[in-house]
C-alpha cells in the first residue's frame, strides 16, 4: 500500500467521525511501539491541516526493566527530534494489580489511563489520542465474546469515549509497519508481545492468524464493519 493512501485513509476517518476539531490540543499516548510512533508522526505531519497542537506522554509500567527504560528514552528522543513537548510518568503495575485483585493487563490499563488523564489535565489538553488499530479491535471483540458479552462488548473499541480518541483504528498493523518501514522511521518492539500466556497475545498470535489463513484474510476489517453496525444499534437502543 502507498503510504499516501494510508494517510488519506486515516484523514478520511477522522473527518467522517469528527474526532478532531480546529484548535484542539491533543496529548498522544506514546509507548514507543509501531502504532503510537505512527500516530505521533501522522498528527505532527498534519498539525496545520487539522489546525491542532500536540504533545506526547509516555507511561513506564515498571514491568520490563531495561527494555521499558529503553522505550522511555526512545520516546523522549523522538519527541525532542520533532520538537514535540514530552511528558512521562512511572507506575507500578504489579503491586497495584496485587492490591486490587486485578490481572496485569487490567492493572496496566487502569494506571495508564489514569496517568494520561492527569497529564492531560495538567497541560490543558482537550483530547488524548491512543493508537489502537483495526487488529486491536478484532482482538477485543473476540476477547469479549469468549467471556460472554452484550451488544456493547461486541461493538468493540469505541473510536471516541469522552476525551479519548482513536484516530487510526481503521488502519491495520501490517499497513502501519509497512508505512514506517517505507519511510525509514524507527520504533521499539515489546518482547512480551510474543508471550502467549497473556490472553490477548494468544488471540493475536495464534487464533486470529489461523482465522485469516483458513477462513477470511480480511478478518479484522470484517469485524470492524460488524462493530460499526452494533455501535449504531446500541445508539438507537439508548
Amino acid at each position: 500500500m502507498n503510504y499516501k493512501t494510508t494517510e488519506q485513509k486515516a484523514i478520511k476517518f477522522i473527518r467522517f467521525k469528527n474526532l478532531i476539531k480546529p484548535g484542539d490540543k491533543i496529548l498522544v499516548a506514546l509507548s514507543g511501539g509501531a502504532d503510537s510512533v505512527f500516530l505521533l508522526h501522522f498528527l505532527n505531519n498534519f498539525q496545520k491541516l487539522f489546525k491542532i497542537s500536540i504533545a506526547a506522554a509516555h507511561i513506564n509500567h515498571s514491568l520490563r526493566g531495561k527494555e521499558a527504560n529503553a522505550d522511555q528514552i526512545f520516546s523522549q528522543q523522538l519527541c525532542d527530534s520533532l520538537g514535540i513537548p514530552f511528558f512521562t510518568s512511572r507506575v507500578y503495575v504489579k503491586s497495584f494489580a496485587k492490591r486490587n485483585g486485578l490481572s496485569i493487563e487490567e492493572a496496566a490499563r487502569n494506571l495508564r489511563y489514569s496517568s494520561l488523564n492527569k497529564i492531560a489535565k495538567k497541560i490543558k489538553a482537550d483530547k488524548i489520542a491512543t493508537a489502537h488499530n483495526v487488529d486491536d479491535n478484532a482482538e477485543t471483540v473476540l476477547f469479549n465474546l469468549s467471556r460472554g458479552t452484550g451488544i456493547s462488548g461486541m461493538a468493540g473499541i469505541p473510536y471516541q469515549r469522552q476525551n479519548i480518541i482513536r484516530p487510526i483504528i481503521t488502519l491495520g498493523k501490517f499497513e502501519i509497519v509497512e508505512y514506517l518501514t517505507k519511510k525509514d522511521i524507527p520504533f521499539q518492539t515489546d518482547s512480551t508481545n510474543s508471550d502467549d500466556s497473556f490472553k490477548r497475545n494468544f488471540l493475536r498470535n495464534q487464533i486470529i492468524p489461523s482465522i485469516r489463513k483458513n477462513i477470511n484474510p480480511a478478518f479484522a476489517d470484517s469485524v470492524f464493519k460488524f462493530s460499526e453496525i452494533l455501535k449504531n444499534y446500541s445508539q438507537i437502543i439508548e
